[in-house]
């Protein structure tokens, strides 16, 4: 078995015990910047398909022995390496014990990536929503670690996982944390309301059309009407027909070769609206609307949560089709009913709403500057909550004025 790892077998005539030499030397991935998570400012190394090296990256930037690093070998015919990792002493020990047992649990012949070992530890499989957040960033990870979190390194994959994960997570970005803290406030609120966006505009258009028209101002509705003269399908059929078609060109963009794959996007997009229009098969107000929705969703920085806002866009628009703004409000009773059953690892995930934690509200839907973050997230545990020490608020000196004064004096004299 250790042959298969590249070791090398001693074994000598007469003796009952063979040596085992570690001369592996297999050949991986440099680092490079990960391509799904590009950021403006940071560091710009990612991780990659080799075990040791992703531990190696986590290590250079977490130097204490309190990182531990527990492995387990996953599927009788992959044989996967399978770490996790964590600081004794800020993860809870009863999470600790959890994930254990689940990974434990897990009996297949094969694990090829870390999806796959997603899937067999997530708390509720039939949710679109993600409930681990997968990075290819070592500073994203080393920074869950800080706060308490676990991360499971997958051999063969650069995709680690992070547990447990909350809903406001996944609209959060490494530059937030390296700009000041107005502008990542911003920058976050700019993607909420692009998600809000991406989820209820087709709905809204769908049900203020067909059902609510008086809602609308007197001269935009005479406006939509009268671009909608000649077109064969009713509005839901507009929208629904526009949302595949960007779902099917998005598909085929990722796809194809990266240097060709966004131009045919963009170019297929606009010259199917353009068509579509011309054919009078939809309205101009249709494609402007699917199209400000696909953009919308482009702000959402973690693809798996993107995915699942665009799954949840059909399901309003239908419920829109049927029940106009009545049943957008249905769905949105509904939603946040799924939302608040859910758990990541035994961890609430709408925390730190539901249940509300004030003192964790500091680093979610907005941003606080780094000297006023002092605690970890209570939510996750109350061992070590301090992370620095209270009342570092920069400001000037009390004798900055009276030595700049004084330095004037000395430059006249």
């Amino acid at each position: 078995f250790k042959m298969t790892f590249g070791n090398t077998i001693i074994v000598i005539e007469g003796q009952s015990t063979a040596f085992v030499c570690s001369t592996v030397d297999l050949k991986t991935r440099a680092i490079t910047e990960p391509s799904a998570e590009t950021n403006i400012r940071g560091p710009r190394e990612g991780f990659v398909e080799s075990l040791c090296v992703n531990i190696t990256l986590i290590r250079r930037k977490i130097r204490v022995p309190h990182l531990w690093i527990e492995t387990l070998e996953i599927g009788s015919l992959t044989k996967t390496l399978v770490a996790f990792a964590y600081i004794k002493g800020l993860a809870d020990e009863k999470m600790l014990e959890e994930l254990r047992s689940r990974l434990k649990r897990i009996d297949t012949d094969t694990i090829l990536e870390s999806g796959h070992v997603e899937q067999y530890i997530e708390d509720q499989p039939f949710t679109p929503f993600p409930l681990t957040l997968r990075t290819e960033r070592p500073d994203n990870a080393c920074s869950a670690l800080l706060s308490g979190r676990v991360v499971i390194i997958t051999s063969g994959s650069p995709h680690v996982l992070i547990l447990p994960a909350q809903f406001p997570m996944f609209f959060q970005a490494s530059d937030d944390y390296y700009e000041k803290p107005p502008l990542g406030s911003f920058i976050r609120i700019l993607r909420w309301m692009g998600a809000i966006i991406s989820v209820f505009l087709p709905g809204f258009y769908v049900a203020i059309v067909n059902f609510h028209q008086e809602l609308l101002p007197t001269a935009l509705l005479m406006r939509i009407t009268a671009t909608r003269e000649g077109v064969p399908f009713p509005v839901v059929a507009e929208v629904l027909i526009m949302e595949v078609l960007f779902e099917i060109l998005r598909e085929a963009g990722i796809r194809l070769p990266a240097a060709v794959g966004p131009a045919i996007s963009i170019v297929g997009a606009l010259v199917l609206g353009e068509a579509a229009i011309r054919a009078g098969m939809v309205s101009p107000a249709v494609v402007i609307v699917i199209a400000l929705t696909a953009i919308a969703n482009f702000s959402t920085p973690v693809f798996s949560m993107a995915i699942a806002l665009r799954t949840l866009r059909f399901a309003f628009t239908i419920l829109a089709a049927v029940f106009g703004l009545f049943g957008i409000q249905f769905g949105i009773l509904l939603l946040v009913i799924h939302l608040c059953s859910l758990r990541s690892l035994g961890i609430p995930y709408m925390s730190p709403l539901a249940p509300h934690i004030l003192p964790d509200m500091k680093d979610n839907f907005l941003l606080a500057p780094v000297w006023a973050r002092t605690t970890r997230p209570k939510i996750l545990g109350r061992r070590e909550p301090g992370r620095q020490r209270p009342g570092q608020m920069p400001h000037p000196g009390k004798h900055s004025s009276e030595d700049i004064k004084g330095g004037n004096q000395d430059k006249n004299r």
